[in-house]
């Protein structure tokens, strides 16, 4: 159910309707869903939470994590 409401918010996204179009009650389950989709909280995840290995500064522990070998 909370899936499809937060699809229906990124299909309005699409369409181009505004983001005050929800036709959910104000602080409902729902209406936070519908805003999750349409923001694109949800799609957008991986780009704003880098993997920890990939977010180290430490160039070994990227070159493990990708299977290179630095000589």
């Amino acid at each position: 159910m909370i899936m499809d409401v937060i699809m229906q918010g990124a299909r309005a996204r699409a369409l181009g309707r505004p983001r005050d179009a929800c036709p959910h009650p104000a602080e409902s389950r729902e209406r936070r869903a519908w805003y999750e989709g349409y923001d694109g909280s949800i799609w957008d995840f991986a780009k704003r939470v880098p993997h920890p290995v990939m977010a180290s500064s430490d160039p070994a522990a990227r070159s493990a994590a990708d299977g290179s070998v630095q000589v």
